[in-house]
């Protein structure tokens, strides 16, 4: 078999393997929620957020998305259900952020965010490119009708500078 072979192989393996994570015969447990960002919290606070959070949601099998405002943060967790009440429960213990309120729950079969372990967006009020690229990641097929209004809406809250 020649490298172009291995190549295809290779694929249909990748691919089957993001497929496995798209859909699911277990249920999906699928969480949104908000809090309040700590005062100080900076860019450079948020990439070290999400270099742990992309690290343990590859290790537990979650998925998601979570975005920075400027004064909130909203993320989707999405996975085993043990696993996401597991990985709540640790992030409600960050002292980076306050006030978690739990927004929209549901079971499910379909992963949203099924290509992104933890896709996150750091927003502010000088917005830069990242409100296309979060436009682009809420247009996915899989993604809920209730998920993209809501993560829309978080952003525009974040685009009216403070009075």
């Amino acid at each position: 078999m020649g490298l172009t072979g291995l190549v295809a192989i290779a694929g249909a393996v990748k691919s089957a393997a993001k497929r496995k994570l798209h859909v699911s015969s277990r249920p999906i447990t699928s969480l949104i929620f908000v809090s309040t960002v700590s005062p100080g919290i900076d860019r450079n606070d948020f990439l070290a957020i999400m270099t742990v959070a992309q690290r343990n949601s590859e290790r537990f099998g979650i998925t998601g998305l979570l975005v920075r405002n400027g004064f909130n943060f909203m993320q989707c967790i999405e996975g085993d259900r043990a696993a996401v009440n597991d990985r709540l429960y640790r992030i409600g213990q960050d002292d980076r952020h306050s006030g978690m309120t739990i927004l929209n729950h549901r079971e499910t079969n379909i992963r949203q965010f099924s290509q992104l372990y933890m896709g996150g967006r750091f927003l502010s009020v000088q917005q830069d490119s990242a409100p296309t690229d979060l436009s682009d990641i809420l247009s996915g097929d899989t993604v809920s009708d209730v998920a993209r209004t809501m993560f829309q809406s978080f952003n525009s809250l974040g685009n009216r500078p403070a009075r």
